[in-house]
């Protein structure tokens, strides 16, 4: 099966991860931030707070460090924290367990973050960790997939789409980035020198960039950019909520390392994705988003078959406790939809949540474990095709996971690589198994 690509992985200096085993189905991952890179952003915060924070009645100058560090330790140390998780912790942890292929349920839970007398910072997580499911030779069941409808009218329509999107992508400057397009970039921290203040952590980043009804400063800054090109931003919104002084009223340099054009979707590109190797399949596989049935693509009843294949060989159960993350999760997504009350008013909603949330439970745990087994690994080739998928409506129907409930096709702030991998694996494998059975 497939190894790790040639690709460098993301450096996280001067992080290190402990695990405690608390129970059968908990795990305690503890992230430790070395003293020096603390001592780092420490003395950055003190310059900043130093040149930023105007006594009363005085304009124009630059308070003692030593004031600075009385009067405002409290909230320095506050943002100090908050600076560390939003742009290295929870990202080297995601990557940490996927290299060592933990299979866990729900998202990994916050559960402390703190400076140290020694002056590490510690970050604590409770993780959910799914038992160990004893995989039969799968690639062995017989497996019949659903049919296609034969309206030709259905084959037109794929000929059709084929010529249109093909036109389009003629049509786009495929070295420029544009409004609706993916980029790939690296941050890092600098001072008011522009220099770097941590040379060796690098956060790299995913963001859909939309500049077309709302103008966003920071997605401004790429238009016209190619690979390669650097620039530098006084701010990173990783998180809107989660706001530090460090991220607003800082300098970072950022990288673009790729484009993933929107609006339409390469061909060629997604003839790598699923592996086809001519027209004929090329058509085969599109006409499974086109062909519907009791208003399901035959995309979908496919991965409803394989499921239903793979649960009958596979039989487990998942704990209590994991369910019902996975409703909070669920409820909070759904709390944010127009037709929420709708929904809240039927008589069996609270059933089918946590049908639902067992379902997925299932699925994700199942597909882990599969893709560990396979030694199946993303790089980043895979997330730019993954995301070239949201491009169109009917090319949407092949992804199957997705990062979290919320559509990822509205989110317009940056996103974690680790964030997007977990996603990217389940999707690559998923692939991986139907075309295993099929063939």
């Amino acid at each position: 099966m497939e190894t790790s690509s040639n690709e460098p992985k993301p450096i996280h200096s001067g992080l290190t991860l402990r695990l405690k085993p608390i129970s059968s189905h908990l795990l305690q991952a503890v992230v430790e931030v070395s003293p020096q890179t603390v001592k780092a952003l420490h003395k950055q915060a003190l310059s900043l707070y130093a040149k930023n924070i105007q006594p009363h009645g005085l304009r124009e100058i630059t308070l003692p460090e030593e004031i600075v560090e009385q009067e405002h330790a409290i909230e320095i140390r506050r943002n100090i924290k908050k600076f560390i998780f939003k742009h290295f912790v929870l990202d080297y942890l995601l990557n940490q367990i996927s290299a060592k292929k933990i299979t866990f349920a729900n998202h990994p839970r916050l559960t402390k973050m703190e400076l140290e007398p020694n002056g590490r910072a510690c970050y604590s997580f409770d993780i959910s960790v799914a038992a160990s499911i004893p995989l039969k030779e799968w690639k062995l069941f017989s497996f019949k997939s659903p049919r296609r409808k034969r309206y030709k009218d259905l084959d037109k329509q794929v000929d059709l789409f084929i010529r249109n999107e093909q036109e389009l992508h003629k049509k786009q400057n495929q070295k420029r980035v544009e409004s609706g397009d993916w980029v790939n970039f690296e941050a890092v921290f600098v001072n008011e020198n522009k220099q770097a203040i941590l040379p060796l952590n690098k956060a790299t980043l995913w963001m859909k960039v939309n500049t077309k009804y709302v103008e966003r400063p920071f997605q401004k800054l790429f238009i016209g950019k190619q690979t390669g090109d650097t620039f530098f931003a006084n701010a990173i919104p990783i998180d809107e909520e989660l706001r530090d002084t460090l991220s607003h009223h800082s300098n970072f340099l950022v990288t673009v390392k790729s484009i993933t054009k929107g609006g339409n979707i390469s061909i060629e590109a997604f003839k790598l994705i699923f592996k086809l190797k001519n027209k004929s399949e090329l058509h085969r596989k599109l006409i499974e988003v086109f062909s519907y049935r009791n208003d399901i693509s035959q995309r979908r009843s496919i991965i409803e078959e394989v499921f239903h294949l793979l649960f009958s060989k596979h039989r487990f159960e998942i704990p209590k406790h994991l369910i019902i993350r996975k409703q909070e999760s669920l409820l909070l997504t759904l709390k944010n939809q127009p037709d929420y009350q709708v929904y809240k008013a039927q008589r069996d909603f609270g059933e089918k949540i946590t049908m639902l949330s067992e379902k997925l439970l299932k699925e994700e745990i199942l597909i882990d474990q599969i893709a560990y087994k396979e030694n199946i690994r993303v790089a980043r080739k895979d997330i730019r095709h993954y995301l070239s998928l949201f491009n169109n409506n009917r090319l949407r129907e092949f992804v199957y996971f997705k990062p979290s409930f919320e559509p990822i096709e509205e989110n317009e702030l940056p996103m974690h690589e680790g964030y997007l991998k977990q996603a990217v694996l389940r999707e690559k494998t998923l692939n991986h198994i139907i075309s295993s059975l099929a063939g």
